[in-house]
């Protein structure tokens, strides 16, 4: 599998020039307050069930480490990109950040982000690589290198109601959908029968970040790319990426087994939808949905499987994420991925607790993973999917996408028109 970088062309970042701006730029001297304290700020997205986990492990590293105290902010998902980016051009900002990988790339074009200190880490390069699978780790490194330590790592599955499958007279094993095709004519069966739900399958709509995940996962099961492997190329408008996208919307315009109408909105989710029983099938939705079903849906039965494909390889969802990383302009660099291993190492309570995935192989095949149903459903899907290609204008860019999606998904256009024109406005994104 080809490594992907995240340095840009034609920008002459590398990771040596990060590392000379950590010890020699925006990077401060780290020393201690007049008390001999050190602060370590960490922000990090606003996530109930993770921030419970690190307010009791923050309190026992501060208690591990009389001298340290760690200033703890979580931030609104939607705010976070902009708040960070002004904070750090302006010289401040955390000495940790917990922050989404895709956004990971504009901080590198800019030289914002300090390569990870290994010393400091406790793990050589070579040691650090073995804990996760070469896909995950590539996702968080630049020229070869790791940038960031993956923190919450997840893929998307298929999800079927197993009463509305009933209702249809089918079996949510056997006649688990395979392919997009089948998505269609099983979507029609189920939405017909007796009781059947108002719509065969929620799709994601209406969200830039989970929609161009799906659309850069359909077009890599056509054999296409979005993105060349260094981000530096655009293939939005090949014909591999106009038949996932027109695919998508024969869902909703031709088959009629998904309304747009009904949702989701800007802000709710195609799986509330399906926890609902307003639709049968959904094409969103982690681990991290299994808690959601449990928590909020206890009545329905459900049965989880492989992304459908075309019928070609077997490609899966792409993998998204969360990763820990450390500002240049920290005046405290070592402290903070000190504080970061710390984390790292508590990828099992992660899991226990709050049912997030850190990414690790440990964890992956580990006895905390035993009792979690259909995990082995997800191991696979992990083993299929790959990180977008590194975008440093990946929100620009991902709005463009987004609007060529609702395009063809709820106006009924074209695909390759609304492609064409994506892709033009994407090309002078790029770092070419």
């Amino acid at each position: 599998m080809e490594r992907r970088l995240w340095g840009r062309r034609g920008t002459g970042i590398t990771v040596a020039a990060l590392a000379a701006l950590a010890v020699t730029g925006c990077a401060g001297e780290g020393s201690p307050s007049a008390d001999g304290s050190t602060t370590i700020t960490y922000w990090t997205h606003v996530n109930a069930p993770a921030q419970a986990v690190e307010r009791e492990l923050i309190a026992q590293y501060e208690k591990d480490h009389p001298g340290v105290r760690i200033d703890y902010l979580p931030i609104e998902f939607g705010t976070m990109a902009a708040k960070l980016n002004a904070a750090i051009a302006a010289g401040g900002g955390p000495d940790l950040v917990n922050y989404f990988q895709s956004y990971a790339a504009g901080l590198i074009g800019k030289g914002y982000l300090a390569p990870v200190d290994h010393e400091a880490y406790g793990m050589t390069a070579d040691e650090l690589a073995a804990q996760y699978t070469e896909a995950i780790g590539a996702g968080f490194s630049a020229d070869g290198e790791f940038i960031g330590i993956p923190h919450e790592i997840s893929t998307y599955q298929f999800w079927v109601n197993d009463q509305h499958f009933a209702n249809a007279g089918l079996d949510p094993a056997k006649d688990f959908p395979k392919t997009w095709a089948d998505v269609a004519t099983v979507g029609a069966l189920v939405q017909d029968a007796p009781g059947g739900p108002a719509e065969g399958v929620a799709l994601s709509l209406n969200n830039q970040v989970r929609d161009v995940l799906v659309l850069d996962a359909m077009t890599r099961q056509a054999g296409g790319m979005l993105f060349g492997p260094d981000g530096s190329e655009s293939f939005v408008n090949s014909p591999e990426a106009v038949k996932a996208l027109q695919t998508w919307g024969d869902l909703a315009n031709d088959h009629g087994v998904n309304d747009p109408a009904l949702g989701p909105t800007a802000s709710t989710n195609a799986e509330d939808l399906f926890g609902d029983g307003t639709a049968a099938m959904v094409n969103t939705g982690g681990s991290w949905f299994i808690p959601t079903l449990e928590g909020t849906y206890p009545d329905i039965d459900w049965t989880v499987g492989q992304y459908p494909t075309f019928g070609g390889e077997e490609v899966g969802a792409d993998l998204y994420g969360y990763g820990l990383y450390v500002p240049a302009t920290s005046a405290h660099q070592k402290e903070a991925w000190e504080f970061a291993r710390y984390l790292a190492d508590a990828s099992p309570t992660y899991f226990a607790e709050a049912g997030i995935w850190l990414g690790d192989n440990d964890v992956l095949i580990d006895e905390a993973t035993a009792d979690v149903p259909s995990w082995d459903v997800f191991v696979e899907g992990f083993a299929r999917g790959n990180f977008l290609p590194p975008l440093s204008q990946y929100n620009e860019i991902s709005q463009i996408l987004e609007s060529a999606i609702q395009r063809v998904v709820v106006n009924g256009d074209d695909a390759q028109s609304a492609l064409d024109a994506a892709h033009a406005a994407i090309e002078p994104l790029l770092d070419n």
